[in-house]
């Protein structure tokens, strides 16, 4: 059983109960004034009558708000929102010339309705292959036959079968898969070529993969006999701007000389010379 309230505790409770009273009656009056106010200003009363006042939320704060009518469902788990004409240009601009390997046709009338591997026979083709390259080839096959079907980039075609920029732009000779730069997003886009496709154009421009190797070989002792002749040429005119400076320090180290003198030139039994009389130096003049 509780304890009963002592007096004091009893006239406690009612002093703040009258206090608490008392602020409502202020509020409410306050509010009945400031009520005419806004009405004569023609703005809307903060609070109609008899409409409870609502309290702010604590995750009310700090949110987003966003016109669902301006943006598209992608069906992947969000919202895509509509981009400006500038932006679309923006985003057209950086996905040039890229190559959407869902967006390219299926040619049944090309590659049959049940087309198998090449080496094989799987009917688990790689589409990329099939699609860019037209070559019906399996993953496995890929990985287990590098020297057919592996990708070549640019640099590595041109280094490799010694190929030039305008055949590797015929698209007609090599169909070409263009990615986006691994590197950096704003570089040109990385082409990437079959190497069957690379090196059957190259076996009928250098005659066979034989002859490609000499003449690997030949531009490469070409490139070290020119690398050579820079290399003697600048040792040549190194020399020739040296061989006063040495000529002149053997000269000091023959006669020895510890510092730099002015000459003094004495007449010769030859009239047409002169003499140092210090290192020896012999000079012709010529008398008018």
């Amino acid at each position: 059983m509780s304890t009963p309230l002592t007096p004091e505790q009893l006239a406690l409770i009612e002093t703040n109960r009258q206090q608490a009273l008392e602020k409502r009656r202020r509020a409410q009056q306050s509010a009945e004034k400031e009520q005419p106010t806004a009405q004569s200003n023609g703005s809307q009363p903060k609070q109609q009558a008899g409409e409870k006042r609502l309290r702010a939320s604590k995750m009310s704060s700090g949110y987003y708000e966003y016109n669902l009518s301006t943006m598209r469902d992608t069906k992947a788990g969000f919202l895509e929102e509509d981009l400006s004409e500038k932006q679309q240009q923006q985003l057209a601009e950086k996905k040039r010339k890229l190559i959407v390997v869902d967006e390219i046709p299926y040619d049944a009338s090309t590659h049959g309705n049940n087309p198998k591997c090449c080496e094989c026979e799987s009917l688990d083709l790689e589409v990329t292959y099939l699609k860019i390259f037209g070559v019906k080839v399996c993953k496995p096959c890929i990985e287990s036959v590098p020297e057919k079907y592996s990708l070549l980039t640019k640099t590595e075609a041109k280094d490799d079968y010694l190929l030039t920029d305008s055949e590797l732009r015929d698209r007609d000779l090599f169909p070409v898969w263009e990615k986006p730069n691994p590197h950096k997003s704003t570089w040109n886009n990385m082409l990437l070529y079959l190497r069957r496709d690379l090196e059957t154009f190259a076996t009928k421009k250098w005659g066979s993969l034989e002859k490609l190797d000499e003449e690997f070989e030949n531009r490469a002792q070409t490139k070290r006999e020119r690398k050579e002749l820079k290399y003697k040429k600048a040792v040549a005119e190194l020399r020739r701007r040296t061989r006063a400076d040495e000529w002149e320090k053997r000269r000091r180290e023959r006669l020895h000389l510890e510092k730099e003198h002015e000459h003094v030139f004495e007449s010769t039994d030859d009239c047409s010379q002169q003499k140092c009389s210090v290192c020896g130096l012999v000079i012709e003049v010529e008398e008018f």
